[in-house]
Order: structure tokens, then C-alpha cells, then sequence
């Protein structure tokens, strides 16, 4: 057994609290026998008062004839008449029963005999005598019962007593300890044994088998959130798996089209279809970049969070994408707000996600048409006036490789990048058919998604209540 183990560390506080509660309770009991005998002695009147009350005995006119009690206190009384008296006397002090030879009732030197007292001492022939008196509690004349217990007798019984005491903790320690010690080692032995199936059980978990779950039942209570929580770790691991199977799968299927076209233009040898072959390269190399960002998105570590301005980001991907806006005569319209808002975010993964959804907006807005990139304190709103997307296909747009019946080619990750940034960051990203078009919101604070009256945006000309004022692309 280690001392690192559970039972080790269990057995060893175990041990160490029941040495310090019997040194502690040795202690008490010898400076309460040395110091304060008093107590001892008060203890000592209680219990025989008890004794010899419910021993008393009386006859039909409710007068104690005699006394029953145990045969060790009555030999202590015969035995040692001078040192240990009782007496059971009247309200007048008339002796009814006695273990010693008195008639008359225990009272102070000189005075007579006065049941309001209830502790005194005597001397007679200098031996010194403690004496209580305790009132009968019952219907009936009123009786009362007397004990005497000398100084000399307290003492001896004292001393005794201070031995016995420590005597008694010490066995009554090593006995304690040897039974805790057997107690506890059964009980962890059987505690741990649905604990070591457990681990048998994760030990056989590999990627062959992700699906299988370690069971809780027969369990400590205490350990079944960690088990739980293992299992919700697993889920969230298979579940990673899937996905990048999955991803794996669809990669080389969109990679494996391409690449056999290629192929066949090349074996064939038609210049005539120089054009198209440059075209399917160059939307393979777009296809392998957006893979690369994807995985990038993916890693938590490639993020670098500083102040970002929104505004300053979406302002320097409508330049980038100018060019593509004029080539389709599409018009991009913004605002700005009336002071810089800035917010916690990796720049360049910002840039990704807003040239992304304006990139999308453009390339699905008729000619003659705008794209609207808006700013508020909550996020950024891209909006289109193209065909829109149906609302079956509103759950699957930001599904990897997914691609609407207008996709003219494109890979369908952008939206899944997009996305993948938006949840990294802590944000919410979201899309609604707004007829005509379709538009999309970033929530940086995670608030929760606009109304949808909201996603009706005003044309260019009459952006100014949205912000400070508009500006129009071209």
C-alpha cells in the first residue's frame, strides 16, 4: 500500500484524527481529575442520588422502609462506613433509613437541619465530610436523601480513577485503531472496486470504439460528475472525429473532380481548353486556401485577440473587393458610427470572416443591385437584394461544402469559415431570407439575433439613421 494511494492517504487521516482525539480527550479527563475534583465529586453525588432514589422503597402509608440498590455501591456503603453515608431523612430531619448509625440528619455544626442546603461540609472526629442533599421528587410527604463522601475516600478514588483512566485510553486507542484500520481498508477496497472496472473500461477506448461509454452505476456518488464528465468528453471527441473523417471524405472527393479534368485535358492535349484548364487551377488553389484557413480557423492557438475596430476591418475588405464589385456592377454601401467602437478580436480572422459574407453578397446580388455592410454597438449586418435562399436550405449554409443550385463552382467553405471564426471569438452568426436577398449578422456580445424588421435595410440614400452616414462603393 503507497502512501500516495487513496487508502494510504485515507488510513493515515484516519489514524492521525483518532490519535488526536483520544490525546485530546486523555488530556481533558486528567486536568479535569487533577485540577477540578470538585466536578468528579458533583458527578459522583449525582450518580448515587440516582441509585438510591430509584432503589427506595415504601409502604402502603408512603413511608421508605427500604433501599435496593446495586450490590457494589451497598458494599461501598457497609464497608466503609465513615467515608461514604447516605440518609434518607423527613422534613424534620428524622433519620427513616441509613447505611451508617446516625439518627438525626447531616447539618452544619450547631445548627439544625436545613433542607435549602444543599452542599456543606463536616468534620467530625477530623475527618472531613462533603455532604448533598437532594428533595424527592414525588407526590407524598416530603423526603430527602443525603450522601457523604469523605475527602480522604475522594482522593484515593481519584488517584484510582486518574490511572484507570489512562490506562483505559491507551487500550481503548490501540484497539481503535487496529479496528478503523480494518474498517477502512474493506471499505476502500470496496469502493474502489467499480473504480478499477472503470479504468479497465477507458483503457480499452481507442479510435476502433469511440462510441462506448463508461457506466456509472455502483459508483460513489462523489465520482459520478467525473465520470460524467469524462463521457461528455468523449462525446465531444468522437463527435471531432466524425467531423474530420468526414471532412477528410469530402476533401478528397472535391479534390479528386478537378484533378481527374485536369488530367484528361492534359493527356489529350487541347490547347483550346487552355483557358478552362487555368480556370480549374486556379479554383483549386482557391479551394486548397480556403482548406488551409479552415484548419487555421479550427485552432484555438493561431488566434491573436487585441482591440479591433469592426469598422476599420470592413472598410479594408470593401476596398479588396472593389475590383469584383465594379466587374459584376454591384454597388457597396456602408455607414460608420458616430464614434469608434472597438472589440476583442484577432484582426486578420475578422477581415476573413467580413471579406467572406461580402464576397458571398456580391456574388449573389444581381447587376445594377447593391451589397449593404452595416455597423451597430452589437455587430455587422451583409445584406444582398439577390435570389435569397430558401428556407429548407437555412439550416445547411454553413455546412461545410455545402453549395446552393446558383454556385457557379465555389467550393462552399467560405460560410463554414466564417462561422468557424464566429464561434471561436464567443460570437453569434446567423442568416434569414429577407425577400429579396439574404442577410447576415454578426453579434459580437452575443446578445441574441435582431427581430426580423431589422434585416430590412433601407437603399443607400437613406442609410443615415442606421449610423453617422453612408458611403457608397462603386
Amino acid at each position: 500500500m503507497k502512501l500516495d494511494s487513496l487508502t494510504g492517504k485515507l488510513l493515515f487521516t484516519t489514524t492521525i484524527a483518532l490519535i488526536i482525539t483520544t490525546a485530546f480527550v486523555a488530556i481533558l479527563s486528567h486536568v479535569v481529575i487533577t485540577y477540578f475534583p470538585r466536578v468528579m465529586l458533583e458527578a459522583d453525588f449525582a450518580g448515587n442520588e440516582r441509585q438510591l432514589t430509584d432503589g427506595l422503597v415504601f409502604d402502603s402509608a408512603d413511608k421508605p422502609i427500604a433501599i435496593n440498590v446495586n450490590p457494589g455501591l451497598s458494599s461501598v456503603f457497609e464497608v466503609l462506613k465513615d467515608d461514604a453515608v447516605y440518609r434518607v431523612v423527613d422534613a424534620q430531619g428524622k433519620v427513616l433509613l441509613a447505611s451508617d448509625d446516625g439518627a438525626h440528619a447531616f447539618a452544619p455544626t450547631g445548627q439544625p437541619f436545613n433542607p435549602q442546603l444543599k452542599r456543606f461540609d463536616l468534620a467530625p472526629d477530623s475527618n472531613l465530610l462533603h455532604v448533598a442533599t437532594f428533595a424527592l421528587t414525588r407526590p407524598g410527604p416530603q423526603y430527602y436523601v443525603q450522601v457523604a463522601r469523605s475527602e480522604r475516600f475522594q482522593q484515593a478514588l481519584t488517584q484510582n480513577d486518574g490511572g484507570t483512566v489512562r490506562l483505559t485510553t491507551l487500550i481503548m486507542t490501540l484497539v481503535a485503531l487496529l479496528i478503523f484500520s480494518a474498517i477502512v481498508l474493506c471499505t476502500i477496497c470496496r469502493l474502489m472496486k467499480p473504480v478499477q472496472k472503470v479504468s479497465l473500461a477507458a483503457s480499452r477506448i481507442n479510435p476502433g470504439n469511440l462510441q462506448a461509454r463508461l457506466a456509472t452505476e455502483s459508483l460513489p456518488c462523489e465520482l459520478v460528475p467525473l465520470i460524467t464528465a469524462f463521457n461528455g468528453a468523449l462525446d465531444r471527441l468522437a463527435n471531432g472525429y466524425r467531423v474530420q473523417q468526414e471532412f477528410l471524405a469530402t476533401t478528397a472527393h472535391e479534390l479528386k473532380t478537378p484533378l481527374a479534368l485536369m488530367r484528361g485535358t492534359v493527356e489529350l492535349g487541347d490547347s483550346s481548353d487552355r483557358a478552362q484548364l487555368l480556370s480549374d487551377i486556379d479554383a483549386m488553389s482557391r479551394q486548397i486556401q480556403q482548406l488551409l484557413q479552415l484548419a487555421e480557423c479550427s485552432e484555438p492557438h493561431n488566434y491573436i485577440m487585441a482591440e479591433t475596430d469592426p469598422a476599420m476591418v470592413a472598410a479594408d475588405a470593401i476596398a479588396k473587393l472593389d475590383r469584383l464589385a465594379d466587374s459584376r456592377d454591384v454597388a457597396i454601401n456602408t455607414n460608420a458610427l458616430a464614434s469608434p467602437m472597438l472589440i476583442k478580436a484577432d484582426s486578420a480572422a475578422l477581415t476573413i470572416l467580413i471579406r467572406n459574407l461580402l464576397e458571398n453578397a456580391i456574388q449573389h446580388a444581381p447587376p445594377g443591385t447593391n451589397v449593404q455592410v452595416l455597423h451597430d454597438e452589437n455587430g455587422v449586418t451583409v445584406r444582398d437584394y439577390g435570389p435569397g435562399i430558401d428556407q429548407n436550405d437555412l439550416p445547411m449554409v454553413f455546412r461545410r461544402f455545402w453549395r446552393g443550385a446558383d454556385s457557379d463552382g465555389r467550393s462552399g467553405l467560405g460560410l463554414a469559415i466564417c462561422q468557424q471564426i464566429a464561434q471561436a471569438h464567443g460570437w453569434t452568426i446567423s442568416v434569414d431570407a429577407a425577400n429579396p436577398g439574404a442577410v447576415f449578422r454578426v453579434i459580437f456580445d452575443g446578445s441574441g439575433r435582431p427581430s426580423h424588421d431589422q434585416y430590412r435595410l433601407t437603399p443607400s440614400s437613406d442609410l443615415s439613421g442606421i449610423g453617422e452616414h453612408a458611403t457608397s462603393y462603386r
